[in-house]
């Protein structure tokens, strides 16, 4: 705390000057626990722990500057790593940019293409911040040609990575007739010196990529392929042969009606910036493997915004996997027979996903469909039944491979579920709802059956209040509750909650990250000036 006092008594003249000279901005974020449990005692070593974050920046003309002070004191929350319990200034750059050309150095956050062979990102809310610390180039000197490049080494919170990357993307866009198509190209090398304990004589790993998009009318469809050299790495085995890549993206859509097809097959591609996760002896653990990826690939599988759904959460297998995800939608018009007064909106998913070869076999074949990891289907309806009531219902049957997703071992058995649930929006009066959630997932294996549910009060003005349950009918028979409440207005907010959660994962926009569960009181506040 007395560092963030030091830190904001520091700038407070900066401020003065931005406000006769340019436009000074800056933002606070902090979340903060006191945990109640003696499992999250055993993890740190206090029972108290806060993530913190001022953000500032400094913008004159077509130049700006900023950085952000960090604090994990007395300790980061679970699930982040525990030997960067401290503070310090980081992420900082200085950027110009103009009509045509942006040039950034310090941290630089970019991807190329789809992320398959480089994408930096950051979720602070499940503890990921990627970035790479060099220079970023992004320039368009024609408006059908648009060039990136990158140099510098990957970030990892206060210090720097082993390796340095350099890589450049060149992406062009022209029209023949009625269509349009995308044409890009992409590089990434990655050095890193040699090291005996990763078995592998390879100081260099060469990515490349090349994509291909075209549209026609009411008619898309985006195609990539990767390809990389051998780097043998803790989480692939040490494997010597190559990765490769594809990604292809159909969809179709026009007023009330659409589907949209995902289809990727990866093979060896989880590239990390560094080989061992812990090469330096620095404390560095497997729960910060996030923040060594290179590249990273969300799971294209459907995204839920349910908490019924977290109990058997899929993740990409950057590795060994090959899938596609399907979805379709249509929207019956208003004053039909399944229309009603306001219309209805149907919608249809299927999340199917294989390896590509077994385990235990020597990994050489490329698009085969082999062990499945996940099946999943759903049909949901959106209904508004008046000017009081919209109601949400949905039923997905699921088969989850839980050895082979979650731990990386071959097993064949399924864990079979069907899941029902039902949303329910409630407007009081123009300024305040109500919000009720029930979920049901049953299954005969494993956990067995859970259920949820959610009531969530909020106003106009702000305000919110929420209470939910998770619980267990089969095997823990044990209650999940969470309590809390929040206030917003304008770019601040402040909530406050307190109760249970269950070991699992955590998504934020497709990105999955396990975090322990924990008894706590939480606090988060987050403002901007």
């Amino acid at each position: 705390m007395k560092k963030l006092i030091i830190c904001l008594l520091m700038v407070s003249p900066f401020i003065a000057l931005a406000q006769k000279k340019g436009t000074f901005s800056a933002s606070f974020e902090s979340n903060s626990q006191y945990y109640f449990n003696e499992i999250a005692k055993n993890i740190r070593d206090k029972k108290i722990a806060s993530n913190n974050y001022l953000d500032l920046s400094y913008r004159y003309g077509k130049f700006e500057a900023g950085g952000t002070f960090e604090s994990y004191l007395p300790n980061p929350l679970l699930g982040y790593a525990t030997a960067f319990d401290k503070s310090g200034l980081t992420k900082m750059y200085l950027s110009y940019q103009s009509n045509k050309l942006n040039i950034r150095l310090g941290d630089v956050y970019e991807q190329f293409g789809g992320g398959l062979i480089y994408r930096t990102f950051r979720e602070r809310d499940i503890g990921i911040d990627q970035s790479t610390f060099g220079v970023g180039v992004n320039y368009r000197p024609f408006h059908f040609l648009r060039i990136k490049a990158i140099a510098g080494k990957p970030n990892f919170y206060f210090g720097k990575q082993d390796a340095t990357l350099y890589g450049a993307d060149a992406e062009v866009d022209f029209g023949v007739k009625n269509s349009n198509f995308t044409l890009g190209l992409s590089s990434v090398l990655k050095q890193e010196p040699y090291s005996q304990k990763a078995i592998t004589q390879h100081n260099n790993v060469k990515l490349y990529s090349a994509r291909l998009g075209w549209s026609l009318g009411n008619f898309d469809v985006k195609t990539e392929w990767a390809y990389k050299t051998p780097d043998a790495n803790v989480l692939n085995n040490y494997s010597r042969k190559a990765g490769r890549a594809l990604q292809i993206s159909p969809s179709y859509s026009k007023r009330g009606f659409g589907v949209n097809i995902n289809f990727r097959a990866v093979d060896n591609m989880q590239v990390l910036n560094e080989r061992e996760l812990d090469a330096n002896g620095d404390g560095r653990k497997d729960e910060d493997v996030f923040n060594y990826k290179l590249n990273y690939l969300p799971s294209i599988a459907r995204i839920h915004s349910y908490n019924i759904y977290n109990v058997y959460t899929y993740q990409s297998k950057e590795n060994n996997e090959i899938g596609f995800n399907a979805s379709l939608y249509y929207k019956f018009k208003k004053n039909t027979p399944l229309g009603g007064k306001y219309g209805t909106k149907v919608s249809w998913n299927s999340s199917v996903f294989y390896t590509q070869f077994d385990l235990s076999s020597k990994p050489t074949e490329f698009l085969r469909w082999r062990e499945k990891m996940l099946s999943e289907h759903g049909f949901r309806v959106e209904k508004k039944l008046s000017k009081r009531y919209k109601l949400i219902a949905e039923y997905t049957y699921q088969e989850y491979n839980k050895f082979l997703v979650e731990d990386d071992v071959q097993g064949k058995e399924l864990v079979y579920s069907n899941v029902f649930l039902v949303d329910l929006l409630t407007k009081i009066d123009r300024k305040n709802s109500i919000k009720t959630e029930l979920g049901y997932m049953s299954t005969k294996n494993d956990l067995g059956n859970w259920g949820t549910v959610l009531v969530e009060y909020a106003n106009s003005k702000g305000w919110s209040v929420f209470a939910s349950d998770q619980y267990n009918f089969t095997t823990e028979k044990k209650h999940y509750y969470l309590v809390g409440g929040a206030y917003a207005k304008g770019k601040s907010r402040i909530a406050l909650s307190y109760g249970e959660t269950r070991d699992g994962y955590t998504c934020v926009g497709g990105i999955c990250k396990f975090l322990p569960g924990a008894k706590a009181l939480s606090l988060s506040v987050a403002f901007k000036l």
